[in-house]
C-alpha cells in the first residue's frame, strides 16, 4: 500500500475546538471541530462494559449493548467529517476503489485527549456502518526514527510468550498457542516461518529468549494501566508465580536486547492500547513505538475467545503476505463474523511510525548466500571491481580509475558581524540543519519541507514541499561554495537544489530512506547514506555512483575529511568506519555499544568525533585512530559537530541537552536545554554561535563563550 491512497487526519488542539487537517488522494482541507472530549472519556467505562457484555450475552441483548458504541462512533464521525472533509473522504474512497486499492485512514493525533478516544468506532450508517471494517485505521505515532528495511532471509522468526500469574484470571493460553501454530503451519512447513515460545513466564525468561532475536514478538497475558504513573504495563509472573508488572518504557528497553530486533509487537493483552488523556505516549503500544515500528494492542479488556480468534486471523493474513494494517482489519472481520453483534472487533488498535505497513516480504527467495562481513565486502571495492549486489538491483557504473578531483572551489568568506536571531520558530519538528558558508542563511529539513531561512530576520527565504504525507527530510547540506543545497529524504531520494533558482539539479536514488548527505571539498562529489545499508559517493557532473560501501545495517551519517580523501560513516551496526575514497578500502573501525548516529571531522583534519545511542561521544586522532577522550550525556546522542577553528565540539541529546566541550581536553564549556530531543547541530562559520534544533520546532542560535586556548 502506498501513501497515494492514504486519507490522513491530523488532529490537534486549537482555539474554539480542535484543528482537523486532511491530506487525501483528492486534495487537502482543514476545519475546526467541536468535540466534547471530556464527556466522551467519561463514557469509556460503560463502553468497556458494553464491549465485554456483547461478547457473552445473547444476540438480542448484544444488539442493545451496541447502542453506546454507535453513539460514540457517530459523534466522532459527525464532528470530524464535516462538509468538505466528508466530500474528500467519499471521493478518495471512490478513487481507491476505481484503482483497485483499499483506502487507509491514518490518524495523526497530537492532542492527548483525542488520542485516548476510541477512533476505531467511527460510524456512519449511510456508509455501511463502522469505517474500520471497510478499510484499515492506523494510529500514526510521530517519532522521527525511520523504519529501516528488514531483509528477511527465511524463516521469519516469531517469538511467543504466555505469562499468567496465579493471582490473575486464567487465559486460554494453550488455545492461543495452538491457533498460532495452526495459522502458521503452511509457512512453518515451507520453512518460511519459525515459531518459538519463551520457556517460562518471568522477565528473565523473556530476556534470555530475546537475546536469540526475533522478527515478531507476540505476548499473551494481562495488561494494566497505571493511572499514578500515567503509563501502561504488562504483567509477568515472578519465580513464585506472583504478579510482576513491567511498565512500557522498561519493556521497550528490554526488547532492544534482541538481535535481530522485532519489527512488530503483538500484545494480545487487555488495556495495552489504553492511554491517559494528558499524555500522548502513555499507552503501552505508543511507548513501544520508540523501539518497534508497529504495535498491535488492545484498547479494552478482551475475552479469551476473541484473543484467540483475532490472533488466528491476523497471522493468517500476515502469512498471506498482507500488510499489517490489512491483517488487523482481517482480524476485526473474523471477530465480527463469529458474532455479528459483538463489539470486540473494535478492541484491537494498530500503532505505527512508518507510512508503509508492509513490514515483511515473505516472497523472498528461500536460499541466500551466506552473509558477508563489512570488511569482506569492502575488500572487493577496488577501482574496476564491483561490490556484491542483489540480482534485482541494476549494476552501478564502474568508478573511474582516476581519483576524485580535490581542488576546492574559491572560498566562501563568512559575512562579518552577523548576529543571528536567538530563536526561529519553524512550526515543524526539525530533522536536519545546515548553515550556509557565509553564515547569513540557514537550511532546515522537516516533514515534507525543505526551507532556507534568513538567520537575522528569522524569516524563510524559500521553501519546497516534497510529496508524500510522511516524507521526512532527514539530511541537508550546503555545497562549499554555497550555490547548491543537498537533501536526503524518506522517499529514497537525495536531491541537489540550485540555490539561485530553487530548481532540482540532480536526483540520486537509493533502495530505502536517505538518512544523510555531505559534499566533498571540491563540491563535485556527494556522499549519501541510506537505510538500505549503503554509503555511496556520486559524481554530480555525470550523476553516476563512483563508490559503494556496504554496511551491515542502516547508514546514519557520512562526512568527508577536509581534503576529501577519507569518508567517515556511522551505522546502526554499532560502529563508525573510516574509508579511503580513492580505493574504497576500510582504514579504521570505531566501536560503540549502540547505534552510531552522528560523525564529524575537525576542520583541521586532526580529529574525528562519533556519537551514539549509548550516551557517549568519542574523539579520536586521525594519525593512529586511537581514542583521545569521550564525553557522556544522560541519554542517547543524535548529533555531533566541530567548530570552524577545531577548538570546540558540540553534542546534542535525545533528552534535549546540548553541550559544548573543549576539543583538546573534553572540558565542558556550555550546556543548554531544549524542551525535546535535539536532532541537529551546526556551528556558524565565524565560530561565534552554535545552532541547535529538534523536536521542539525551534532553531536556537546560542553565543559561544570566549575561551583562552
Amino acid at each position: 500500500m502506498t501513501e497515494e491512497f492514504d486519507f490522513v487526519l491530523e488532529m490537534s488542539e486549537a482555539p474554539g475546538g480542535y484543528s482537523i487537517k486532511v491530506q487525501s488522494p483528492c486534495g487537502e482541507d482543514r476545519a475546526i471541530a467541536e468535540i466534547d472530549a471530556p464527556a466522551l472519556l467519561e463514557r469509556l467505562p460503560s463502553l468497556q462494559a458494553a464491549v465485554l457484555g456483547s461478547a457473552v450475552r445473547a444476540r438480542g441483548v448484544g444488539t442493545e449493548l451496541e447502542a453506546p458504541a454507535r453513539q460514540v462512533g457517530g459523534t466522532l464521525y459527525d464532528a470530524v467529517f464535516q462538509n468538505a472533509i466528508k466530500a474528500l473522504y467519499l471521493s478518495s474512497r471512490q478513487k481507491a476503489q476505481e484503482r483497485g486499492q483499499r483506502l487507509r485512514m491514518v490518524l495523526r493525533v497530537r492532542s492527548p485527549e483525542l488520542a485516548a478516544l476510541p477512533w476505531e468506532l467511527l460510524h456512519d450508517p449511510k456508509l455501511g456502518g463502522y469505517l474500520c471494517l471497510h478499510h484499515p485505521i492506523i494510529r500514526y505515532v510521530e517519532i522521527l526514527q525511520p523504519v529501516s528495511p528488514l531483509r528477511v532471509v527465511p524463516p521469519l522468526r516469531i517469538l511467543g510468550m504466555v505469562s499468567l500469574p496465579g493471582s490473575l484470571g486464567v487465559l486460554d493460553a494453550e488455545a492461543e498457542r495452538e491457533s498460532l501454530s495452526t495459522a502458521l503451519k503452511p509457512l512453518i512447513d515451507e520453512r518460511m516461518v519459525q515459531l518459538d515460545w519463551v520457556c517460562g513466564q518471568t522477565k528473565q525468561h523473556l530476556f534470555e529468549a530475546l537475546l536469540r532475536g526475533c522478527h515478531i514478538f507476540h505476548f499473551t497475558g494481562h495488561g494494566k494501566f497505571d493511572d499514578a504513573r500515567r503509563q501502561g504495563m504488562i504483567v509477568f509472573a515472578d519465580k513464585q508465580g506472583r504478579e510482576d508488572p513491567l511498565h512500557a518504557e522498561a519493556l521497550g528497553s528490554l526488547i532492544t536486547v534482541a538481535e535481530p530486533s522485532p519489527r512488530l509487537v503483538v500484545l494480545n493483552s487487555c488495556e495495552t492500547g489504553t492511554s491517559h488523556a494528558q499524555d500522548l505516549f502513555s499507552s503501552t503500544a505508543a511507548e513501544l513505538e520508540h523501539v518497534v515500528p508497529a504495535v498491535v494492542a488492545m484498547q479494552f479488556a478482551v475475552t479469551d475467545k476473541a484473543a484467540v480468534l483475532f490472533a488466528r486471523a491476523f497471522y493468517q493474513a500476515i502469512a498471506a503476505n498482507r500488510p499489517v494494517d490489512e491483517a488487523v482489519r482481517t482480524g476485526r472481520i473474523a471477530l465480527r463474523a463469529d458474532k455479528d453483534d459483538s463489539l470486540e472487533c473494535f478492541t484491537p488498535v494498530l500503532y505505527q511510525r512508518s507510512g508503509d505497513a508492509r513490514l515483511f516480504d515473505l516472497t523472498a527467495p528461500r536460499q541466500s548466500a551466506p552473509a558477508r562481513t563489512v570488511v569482506e565486502e569492502i575488500n572487493q571495492l577496488q577501482w574496476g571491481a564491483e561490490p556484491p549486489r542483489r540480482t534485482e538491483q541494476p549494476a552501478a557504473p564502474r568508478p573511474s580509475r582516476s581519483p576524485p578531483r580535490r581542488t576546492p572551489p574559491p572560498p566562501s568568506t563568512p559575512s562579518p558581524g552577523i548576529t543571528p536571531r536567538t530563536d526561529i520558530d519553524t512550526g515543524h519538528w526539525v530533522v536536519s540543519l545546515a548553515i550556509h558558508p557565509q553564515g547569513r542563511l540557514l537550511a532546515t529539513g522537516a516533514r515534507r519541507l525543505v526551507r532556507v531561512w534568513d538567520v537575522v530576520t528569522g524569516q524563510p527565504r524559500w521553501e519546497h514541499q516534497l510529496g508524500g504525507w510522511s516524507t521526512m527530510v532527514n539530511a541537508i547540506a550546503f555545497s562549499p561554495d554555497g550555490e547548491r543545497l543537498a537533501t536526503g529524504s524518506t522517499d529514497n531520494l537525495a536531491r541537489v537544489w540550485d540555490m539561485a533558482t530553487g530548481a532540482v539539479a540532480a536526483e540520486l536514488a537509493h533502495d530505502h530512506f536517505v538518512n544523510t548527505a555531505d559534499f566533498d571539498p571540491s563540491g563535485r562529489y556527494l556522499a549519501t547514506g541510506s537505510a538500505d545499508a549503503m554509503a555511496c559517493v556520486w559524481d554530480l557532473g555525470t550523476r553516476s555512483r563512483v563508490l559503494s560501501l556496504r554496511h551491515a545495517r542502516a547508514v546514519k551519517d557520512v562526512k568527508f575529511s577536509p581534503d576529501g580523501r577519507l569518508l567517515l560513516t556511522a551505522s546502526e551496526d554499532r560502529k563508525a568506519y573510516v574509508w579511503d575514497t580513492d580505493t574504497g578500502r576500510q582504514k579504521a573501525q570505531i566501536p560503540h555499544k549502540d547505534f552510531v548516529l552522528g560523525v564529524a571531522f575537525s576542520p583541521d583534519g586532526r580529529k574525528i568525533a562519533t556519537c551514539s545511542e549509548d550516551h557517549t561521544a568519542e574523539i579520536r586522532d586521525t594519525e593512529t585512530w586511537t581514542p583521545l577522550f569521550h564525553v557522556e550525556h544522560h541519554s542517547g546522542l543524535r548529533a555531533v559537530a566541530f567548530s570552524s577553528d577545531s577548538n570546540m565540539i558540540a553534542t546534542g541529546s535525545e533528552d534535549g541537552t546540548v553541550c559544548v566541550w573543549r576539543a583538546d581536553t573534553g572540558l565542558a564549556l556550555l550546556t543548554l536545554k531544549h524542551h525535546r530531543s535535539v536532532n541537529a547541530l551546526a556551528f556558524y562559520p565565524d565560530g561565534r554561535y552554535l545552532a541547535s534544533a529538534g523536536e521542539d520546532k525551534v532553531v536556537r542560535s546560542t553565543p559561544l563563550p570566549e575561551v583562552q586556548w
